[in-house]
């Protein structure tokens, strides 16, 4: 099992969660999101982590952050990024890993506040080796890119609480476990 700390947007722009179905492979898994703390094992302790995110959120105050921009990864995701608030959220999941979270940042892989809306590789993504080269289907992404394009997405949202998250191990099934306010 796995915890992971997420803000969930709660976009209700008509026509998305239909593309989000048809794209976002891990769709009934978790709504929406921007991830803070990607998956760490429960091993962890869920007080130790709890207590942890307590101190850091503690410091912050709620802001305001704004989604409208289409961005593809390096693994062939599509991604809703933010024009406004990046930095804010970078600072924050940077703060989130350190003490007992320093040993599961990743520095191998680019930190990039996104929603994720669909994952464009012929190959199936592996969470347990995020670094594997996918190839890119071409045709399914452009497709896509264009349909969510048409969204026209752009909202502004305030992150004033993030849910942290349990995920069982073979990423099949998820749930809220606590919610924590900013600030």
């Amino acid at each position: 099992m796995y915890y992971a700390l997420v803000y969930y947007p709660g976009i209700e722009k008509e026509g998305f969660h239909l593309l989000r179905e048809k794209y976002e492979p891990y769709y009934r898994l978790l709504p929406e999101h921007l991830a803070f703390i990607f998956p760490v094992p429960e091993d962890i302790g869920l007080k130790k982590l709890e207590n942890h995110i307590i101190r850091i959120l503690a410091k912050w105050k709620p802001y305001e952050v704004h989604f409208c921009d289409l961005q593809k990864s390096w693994d062939h995701w599509l991604f809703l990024v933010l024009k406004e608030g990046n930095d804010r959220v970078k600072k924050i999941h940077d703060e989130l890993y350190t003490d007992i979270l320093a040993p599961y940042l990743r520095t191998d892989l680019p930190y990039i506040p996104h929603v994720g809306l669909g994952l464009f590789s012929k190959e199936k993504y592996d969470f347990n080796n995020p670094t594997a080269q996918l190839t890119l289907d071409k045709a399914k992404y452009h497709k896509a890119k264009s349909e969510f394009e048409n969204l026209r997405l752009d909202f502004w949202r305030t992150i004033d609480r993030l849910t942290l998250v349990e995920i069982n191990s073979d990423f099949t099934k998820c749930r809220d476990v606590m919610e924590f306010r900013i600030g």
